[in-house]
């Protein structure tokens, strides 16, 4: 699949090539679907044969991109323990769906317990915004917890859990999954 990047100005203008390579004709109108981030332009009108080339077109773009993603995460081997042993001790072998659930860092990634959920009315009064991500640090002469807003606003949570389920199935290292969307790494288009 052939990637044209192009940045935006006042209108987008598709070249005559990538046109011609679409089956596009000039009075033909198109469909647009616009997400975060990606806009996807088809016929807008399509046979049963051509949806499903579509289909097939958008799928090996998203089996090319999870590639490249897994590539960037690299596969979990108990995030990073030194020890030559770390991924055939817990006896998952070469599983890498195992090797994710026996990493400790990567399981606690995954574990909604260790999210912090405070009432939004408490948020509200705080003056933080619904949705906001949070940390929480404790004093320990008072005994007191104090949660504040994160300095990250994004993390592995804000990854949908359809996604995050083949990546771990997968055996995508969760941890620096979780890094690379924290810092804001660019991973594709360098």
């Amino acid at each position: 699949m052939k990637n044209h990047q192009k940045k935006i100005e006042q209108a987008l203008q598709i070249p005559l090539v990538v046109q011609q390579r679409c089956g596009f004709t000039d009075a033909e109108t198109l469909a647009v679907m616009a997400a975060d981030g990606v806009c996807v332009i088809h016929k807008g009108e399509l046979t049963a044969l051509e949806l499903i080339h579509v289909i097939t077109a958008l799928s090996e773009l998203a089996s090319d991109l999870t590639i490249h993603l897994a590539k960037a995460c690299g596969l979990c081997n108990n995030c990073g323990d030194e020890k030559p042993e770390a991924g055939t001790e817990c006896g998952c072998g070469n599983n890498p769906a195992e090797r994710v659930a026996n990493c400790s860092l990567c399981h606690d990634l995954l574990d909604e317990s260790q999210s912090i959920h405070i009432p939004d009315y408490l948020l509200e009064e705080a003056g933080i915004s619904k949705g906001a991500h949070l940390e929480a640090y404790t004093d320990g002469d008072s005994g007191e917890i104090t949660v504040v807003e994160a300095d990250i606003q994004q993390d592995l949570g804000d990854v949908p859990p359809c996604i995050l389920s083949i990546l771990a199935q997968s055996g995508i290292c969760l941890a620096a999954l979780d890094e690379l969307i924290m810092q804001e790494s660019i991973i594709y288009g360098k």
